[in-house]
C-alpha cells in the first residue's frame, strides 16, 4: 500500500525509450544446457551464472539489504535434532536442477540509484544486460533516518513496461509457457496476465497486482462488485458508494484506476482530455467533502487489495479481524474495475541462456514461490499474488516473518467476486503518481496556483512522458 508521503514526491525520471540495435527480433528459442534449466557453459567448461536483476519494493520503499536477507533464508529445513537450517534462494534453484544465479540489486541510495539504472539501460540497448528482470512498477521512496542524504524518490528500470514490450527488449514466452513445470498457468488470473501481452504475444509475467477499494462491515453495508458500474454511477448512488468513490487517504496512490485506461496502447497519448481530468478532480473533491460531513455513514476504511490489508494493528476503530467484510472497488469511468500491476518478471531478448532464464521465471510464478516470504516482501499491504486459490485457510500465503495469512471463507468469496469484476489491467507508471499528487497540489495548504493551472501542468507532463516512453 502506498504511503501518504509517496504521493507528495517530485517529478519522475523518464523511461528507457530506444530499440534494440538494428531492430532485431527476440532471441530464438534454442536449448541451452540440455533439458534442464542449466545456463550456458563457458569455454573453460564452467557453468555461466544467470544474471538476474532484482528490484522489488517493500511498502513503497526499495530496501535491497532486507530483501537479500529474505533470499538468504528462503527455505527452512529441520535436522533430526530439531535444529533449523536455511537454504538460500540460489541454492533452492540449484537443487531443482536449475541454473546458477548471480543476483544483482541496484543501489537503494536515491542519489546513486538513477546513475546506475542509466548505465544499465545503455547496456541493455547495446544488446547485453541481465538475463532476467524481476521488477517493481510505479514509484518508490527511500527514507533512512541513519542516512538522510540517501533519502529520495526512486523509479524503476522500466517506467512504462507496455512501451518496452514494443521495442523487442523482452523475450517472447509463448513457446515456453506450455512446458512450464512450476507455474499453474490456468490458475493465474487471465485478465491480469493479458496485460503482459503485446500483439497477443506474452512478453511479461505479472507477479502481483492491486485494486483500490473501500471496506465496510457486511453487517453495515452490502455490495456485490460488477463489471458494469462506472465511477460516475458511484457518485449517483447511495452515501456508501459516494464515499468509496471519493476517498483521499491510503488508497489515493491508485486513484488513477478510476480513469483507466490512461493511455491508448498504440498511440502513446492520454485517453482523457484536460477538461475531463479537471472535472474528475473537482467532482471527487466535492463528493469527499460531502462524505466527510455525513455522520450517518457506517465505519469504513480504504486500502489497496493486498496481503494483510486487515492487519489487526492497522484496522480502524470499529473493525476486528473476524469481521465479515464488504469490498467496494473504485470503479473506472469506462465501467468495471481496473487493477494495477505492482511487479513483474521478464526475460531479456538478448539472453544467451533462454532455457535457464525461462526456468527461473517459471519458478517465480509457481505456487511455492508465490506463497513464500519473498513474495510477501512486495505484496505485504501492497498487492496480492496473481495465482488464484491462494490466501485461503487451507492455502495461506507467507508474511515477512514467515507466519501465514489468509482470509475467512466468507471474505475469500468476497475477494473472488471483486477479482471477477476486473475488466482492465495496467502496469503502475509515473502517470499514476502525477494523478495521485493532484489533489494535494490543488487543495493542500501550500497550494498557490489555481486548479486549472495545476491540472494543465500535470496534463502536459503526462503527455510528455508518454511521448518519450
Amino acid at each position: 500500500m502506498k504511503k501518504a508521503f509517496a504521493v507528495l514526491m517530485c517529478m519522475v525520471m523518464l523511461v528507457l525509450t530506444g530499440c534494440r540495435p538494428g531492430g532485431e527480433s527476440e532471441a530464438p528459442k534454442v536449448p541451452v544446457g540440455g533439458e534442464s534449466g542449466a545456463s550456458e557453459v563457458s569455454e573453460s567448461g564452467e557453468q555461466e551464472p544467470l544474471r538476474v536483476f532484482v528490484d522489488i519494493e517493500y511498502s513503497s520503499c526499495i530496501l535491497s539489504p532486507a530483501l537479500r536477507e529474505y533470499l538468504n533464508k528462503y527455505e527452512e529445513t529441520s535436522t533430526k535434532n530439531g535444529r533449523k537450517l536455511h537454504n538460500s534462494f540460489e541454492t533452492v534453484i540449484k537443487n531443482l536442477d536449475g541454473p546458477k544465479l548471480e543476483l544483482e540489486f541496484p543501489p537503494d541510495d536515491a542519489s546513486k540509484r538513477e546513475p546506475y539504472l542509466t548505465n544499465l539501460r545503455t547496456e541493455i540497448l547495446a544488446g547485453k544486460g541481465p538475463d532476467v528482470f524481476v521488477c517493481a512498477t510505479g514509484w518508490h521512496y527511500r527514507q533512512d533516518p541513519d542516512d538522510p542524504a540517501g533519502d529520495g524518490e526512486m523509479y524503476p528500470l522500466f517506467n512504462f513496461p507496455h512501451s518496452v514490450m514494443k521495442r523487442n527488449i523482452f523475450l517472447s514466452l509463448d513457446e515456453y509457457i506450455p512446458d512450464f513445470q512450476f507455474t499453474q498457468w490456468d490458475n493465474l488470473t487471465p485478465v491480469v496476465m493479458d496485460a503482459g501481452k503485446y500483439n497477443d504475444t506474452q512478453y511479461i509475467l505479472p507477479m502481483a497486482y492491486t485494486v483500490p477499494m473501500t471496506v465496510f462491515k457486511k453487517s453495515d453495508f452490502e455490495h456485490t462488485p460488477t463489471k458494469d458500474m462506472t465511477w460516475d454511477e458511484m457518485l449517483e448512488s447511495g452515501p456508501e458508494l459516494k464515499a468509496a468513490a471519493s476517498v483521499m487517504n491510503s488508497s489515493s496512490g491508485y486513484m488513477s484506476c478510476a480513469l483507466m485506461p490512461l493511455s491508448a496502447p498504440d498511440k502513446d497519448e492520454l485517453t482523457f482530455t484536460e477538461e475531463e481530468l479537471l472535472d474528475f478532480m473537482t467532482e471527487r473533491a466535492a463528493a469527499n467533502q460531502e462524505s466527510r460531513s455525513n455522520d450517518s455513514l457506517p465505519p469504513f476504511f480504504d486500502t489497496a487489495l493486498s496481503v494483510d490489508f486487515n492487519d489487526e494493528f492497522a484496522l480502524p476503530e470499529g473493525f476486528t479481524t473476524d469481521d465479515e467484510l464488504t469490498f467496494v472497488p473504485l470503479y473506472s469511468r469506462a465501467g468495471g474495475v481496473s487493477a494495477a500491476i505492482t511487479s513483474f518478471a521478464a526475460v531479456n531478448a538478448n539472453t544467451r541462456s533462454p532455457q535457464a532464464a525461462v526456468f527461473l521465471v517459471d519458478y517465480l510464478l509457481g505456487e511455492e514461490c508465490q506463497r513464500s516470504p519473498v513474495y510477501a516482501y512486495h505484496t505485504l499491504r501492497n498487492s496480492i499474488p496473481v495465482m488464484e486459490g491462494l490466501m485461503q485457510n487451507d492455502n495461506p500465503v507467507s508474511m515477512e516473518d514467515k507466519s501465514a495469512w489468509s482470509l475467512s471463507p466468507e471474505n475469500y468469496d468476497t475477494l473472488c467476486a471483486l477479482r471477477g469484476s476486473i475488466t482492465h489491467v495496467e502496469f503502475c507508471t509515473p502517470l499514476d503518481l502525477e494523478i495521485s499528487r493532484l489533489p494535494y497540489s490543488i487543495w493542500g495548504p501550500d497550494s498557490q496556483k489555481s486548479p486549472e493551472t495545476l491540472v494543465h501542468d500535470a496534463y502536459m507532463r503526462m503527455n510528455m512522458m508518454l511521448a518519450e516512453s
